[in-house]
């Protein structure tokens, strides 16, 4: 049964003096399941924000009417209180050390981006509670109590092949905690197309009346868990549930969308551009700056030579964005990575 908790209510402050994106930003953490304290726009109101009110994590705009939100961020520091940092500017604006390991994010808004980073937070700050699936939180109560009893829960493990190509799809899963690669044939090789968390769902030729998987294979990329329920049960709820055909349409959309941005990444940047925002997004979602990976299992999900994926560690490395270990990385400078992965570092 897919009886887990309530979703959660983190309280998410929002910082930013634009009215219209304040707007966006707070539907999105709303629609997500959890609770807007703000927005403020002003780095006074901020400041008294933060001390007077019960506060999780926070979406901070670094700019505010000409002014640096940093003595905000100052105050969120000492209630250990993580944030990201969601703005237009770029390496122009100097940011203060001791915040640059701040998830980055850059405007225009991408809601597919925030969605990550806020789970990424709420990740780290509730890990008492169980983690949910975004989708899962959003459905009305009645589509959600339907889906529990025909789900299981499942562990996935790091290398576990969920689904193959060509295959029918028996499940459609639903991540609550780690990562999942899809992967399609290149030659001799697989490459990794996208990456679904627990913003996300797997087997989605099912919303779209397929029964096949044409062309991906999902792997396990990172340890987690999730829920899982025959594709059969599902497709046949989605023709008489609209909320659950609209949410599983809605993953399509989003799984559409990070299919584009890889395949642009991999035509028109570089191996230091492509690495530097798989780290960013890997780091977002698994609300960890710290990320366990090899050379060898990036080299081949990247689709490059391993000696090229070493060579681009070293000149992030170098230029202290991140710190290579054996099988680690941590990450170091948000903002850094950021500009690498848009050409402009």
């Amino acid at each position: 049964m897919l009886n887990g908790p309530a979703p959660c209510k983190a309280r998410i402050l929002v910082v930013e003096d634009s009215y219209l994106t304040a707007q966006s930003v707070c539907d999105l953490i709303v629609e997500d399941g959890y609770e807007v304290v703000g927005p403020v726009g002003y780095v006074d109101s901020g400041i008294r924000c933060v001390c007077e009110n019960a506060i999780d994590a926070a979406i901070v705009d670094i700019d505010l009417h000409g002014k640096a939100s940093f003595p905000i961020c100052e105050q969120l520091a000492k209630r250990t209180i993580p944030f990201v940092f969601l703005t237009g500017y770029g390496r122009l604006y100097p940011v203060p050390a001791q915040f640059r390991t701040a998830p980055w994010l850059q405007k225009p808004l991408i809601d597919r981006e925030l969605r990550i980073a806020l789970a990424g937070l709420v990740k780290s700050i509730l890990p008492a509670k169980s983690p949910t699936n975004l989708i899962l939180d959003r459905l009305p109560p009645e589509d959600r109590n339907e889906l529990e009893t025909r789900g299981e829960h499942v562990s996935l493990a790091t290398g576990d092949v969920l689904e193959t190509a060509g295959q029918e799809v028996s499940h459609v899963y639903f991540p609550t905690e780690g990562l999942v690669s899809m992967t399609a044939r290149a030659t001799d090789r697989m490459v990794e197309i996208a990456l679904v968390g627990r913003e996300g769902a797997l087997g989605l030729e099912v919303a779209l009346g397929k029964a096949h998987s044409a062309v991906t294979s999902m792997v396990v990329h990172s340890t987690g868990a999730g829920w899982r329920l025959p594709a059969s049960d599902l497709a046949a709820l989605i023709e008489d549930r609209p909320a659950l055909r609209a949410e599983m349409l809605g993953a399509v959309h989003a799984y559409l969308a990070e299919i584009v941005d890889c395949a642009v990444m991999a035509t028109s940047g570089t191996v230091v551009q492509r690495l530097a925002r798989r780290l960013m997004m890997l780091s977002l979602r698994l609300g960890t700056r710290h990320l366990a990976l090899t050379h060898d299992a990036v080299a081949r999900l990247m689709a490059v030579r391993r000696a090229g994926i070493t060579v681009a560690l070293h000149i992030l490395e170098g230029k202290k964005l991140i710190r290579a270990r054996r099988n680690a990385i941590e990450i170091l400078d948000y903002e850094g990575l950021s500009r690498i992965s848009r050409g402009s570092g």
